[in-house]
């Protein structure tokens, strides 16, 4: 059994959750090394779906507030990521419900970038990993920040459930049951999700590849 499966069978093998007990028990060092290990995939994921770096900024510092309010009613019951993201999930549903943001608005427009560059490379991993997962042939010579740019516009076209679905799946390496245990959904309603993602950035997608040359 792999580092990753023992993990994910075995909560407490989870060196999150080992730090989550120690917060319990008021250590402070604990928290902010659980703060250091996991705030930039926060904040690159919500950065993702409100696509904004400062609002992303602001809910991830939410986020971690509320990990630190919870910490008393934390259960070891699945492993950390599950609940963090969970939270995560919510408070950027919940953001975007409130200020009734407009669609063009996510991903589009003037989006502030981290003065460090980990955090720049960090930003389009998910459009990395989606251009190297999909065999993606140009039509016509494209260099890649201009590919980079044709997969966020399409990620961004998505729904906030599909985006959701997608960025935890490909972006974190999610089973589909974990990310059901995340989103609170059925493992078959995120592999619906997921299947109408993937079919929708295919015909989105579809002016600039070659024919049949996009599998996602």
């Amino acid at each position: 059994m792999s580092e990753m499966q023992q993990q994910r069978s075995e909560p407490f093998s989870d060196p999150d959750v080992q730090l989550m007990l120690e917060v319990q028990k008021g250590n402070v060092l604990a928290f902010e090394e659980l703060m250091n290990r996991n705030q930039t995939r926060v904040h690159s994921l919500l950065q993702n779906i409100v696509g904004n770096w400062q609002l992303a900024e602001d809910l991830t510092q939410e986020v971690f507030f509320r990990i630190y309010k919870a910490r008393e009613s934390y259960h070891p019951d699945a492993l950390f990521s599950t609940w963090l993201f969970r939270i995560v999930h919510n408070l950027a549903l919940n953001s975007l419900r409130n200020k009734n943001r407009h669609p063009e608005l996510l991903f589009g427009g003037s989006i502030k970038t981290q003065s460090s560059s980990s955090s720049q490379s960090h930003q389009f991993a998910v459009e990395d990993l989606l251009l190297a997962q999909s065999s993606l042939m140009p039509t016509r010579q494209t260099d890649k920040k201009e590919l980079r740019k044709i997969v966020q516009l399409a990620i961004e076209s998505l729904g906030k459930r599909q985006r959701m679905a997608l960025l935890l799946h490909r972006f974190e390496g999610m089973s589909y049951q974990e990310v059901a245990d995340v989103m609170q959904l059925s493992a078959k309603a995120v592999k619906s999700l997921l299947c109408r993602a993937r079919l929708n950035l295919k015909e989105i997608l579809k002016p600039y590849v070659e024919e049949g040359r996009f599998p996602l």
